[in-house]
């Protein structure tokens, strides 16, 4: 947007200076240029530590000190405004300082004409405002990163990370990126197993839209993410870098995973010929199928919440007891016996007993599985 007017301040020793400097601005029509004077170092200090002015016309040389002095000096107040040199003499030297402090043009007295003057004030803030834009833009685009509730992440293409947002930590459980990257540098932050046919994917097409992996966090729990990514290249076509966004979704895969494996255990547990009992860690009967109950002579209500070892006859109890901690507590898998069901009556029945582990998404013992099978037809007394 073009400005109305524009507010200057003059940093010069000389007050014929303002002067000439004064009578160029006037000439120039559009846009109006209200010019300040001020002959010291220190009150040139003061004024640009302060929030008054657009721009500042700054002379080299300021008695015993310059202008690149007093520059420097302001850029610990973070100096806003542009700045202009001003010098009765030319010397690439001085231009090269007065860039390196951040001086946004380098002018000559004596040389300079009304237009030359104009046009250098209004690139110098013009360059300020794109400046300042793009720290703007800079800093929403940060703050979206840094809020996103899925993982970002901008890694090289052989798979160091480059910048990774707090979802991304979050999500693989790591303190910071540095971590990250020390373990899945050159993975692409797929399971090792899935990296091949992801980098194919992006070679091939230059992105990898949806694909599913899972992933170990640094708690030793395994998640499941979707990660979508995209190739940037330079322009010979070198891959520059990648970009991509990891999303959690442990919960519906599992729980699109957990109904259908339900169902069809549902089904088994309820038509099957094998007596089938769920037992908690601790040996406590949660359910029970038809089978079981037919098998013992027992109804549903009478076995669940009983101790399971009380189903067995009393010198196999102990053992029984012993086979279930084995299972829940030591890692034990899978076990396999012929045992003697002691019936509601009374009677015996020698059955097959598998009793396997079962575990949660997070691999830690979750409920014991017993599957129970009549190993002879004719009952057995005591």
């Amino acid at each position: 947007m073009e400005r109305e007017s524009i507010r200057a301040l003059l940093i010069d020793d000389e007050h014929g200076a303002f002067v000439m400097t004064r009578a160029l601005l006037k000439q120039i029509e559009r846009p109006t240029i209200e010019l300040d004077w001020v002959a010291t170092f220190e009150e040139g200090l003061e004024a640009l530590a302060g929030d008054e002015y657009d721009v500042f016309l700054v002379d080299y040389f300021l008695g015993d000190r310059t202008g690149l002095d007093l520059l420097r000096e302001a850029r610990r107040h973070q100096l806003q405004a542009p700045a202009i040199m001003l010098t009765g003499r030319g010397s690439h030297d001085v231009d090269l300082q007065a860039m390196r402090a951040g001086v946004a043009d380098y002018l000559v007295k004596g040389q300079v004409e009304p237009e030359d003057l104009e046009r250098s004030i209004r690139y110098a803030l013009d360059r300020v405002e794109s400046l300042r834009a793009l720290a703007e833009s800079e800093e929403r685009h940060r703050a979206m990163f840094d809020n996103l509730p899925m993982g970002v992440y901008r890694c090289t293409p052989s798979g160091e990370f480059l910048d990774a947002n707090p979802a991304l930590t979050r999500i693989l459980g790591y303190a910071d990126p540095v971590t990250l990257d020390r373990v899945y540098a050159s993975t692409f932050y797929v399971a090792p197993g899935d990296s091949e046919p992801f980098r194919a994917r992006l070679e091939q097409f230059g992105f990898a839209r949806g694909f599913e992996t899972t992933l170990r966090r640094v708690d030793g729990r395994h998640i499941r993410v979707r990660n979508t990514a995209r190739v940037h290249r330079k322009v010979d076509g070198e891959a520059a870098y990648i970009e991509g966004i990891i999303e959690d979704i442990s919960s519906t895969w599992r729980a699109d995973g957990v109904y259908q494996d339900a169902a069809r255990f549902q089904a088994m547990y309820n038509h099957s010929g094998i007596g089938m009992l769920v037992l908690d860690v601790s040996g406590v009967v949660q359910d029970v199928n038809a089978t079981f109950c037919s098998l013992s002579g027992r109804d549903q209500d009478e076995l669940l919440s009983t101790d399971y070892s009380e189903l067995w006859v009393e010198q196999d109890r102990s053992d029984v007891a012993a086979g279930l901690r084995r299972l829940s507590e030591d890692g034990e898998e899978r076990s396999e016996q012929t045992r003697n069901l002691r019936m509601k009556d009374g009677s015996l029945r020698e059955v097959s007993v598998v009793t396997a582990l079962i575990r949660d998404w997070n691999e830690e013992p979750d409920h014991i599985l017993v599957l129970v099978e009549e190993t002879s037809r004719s009952g057995k007394g005591h």
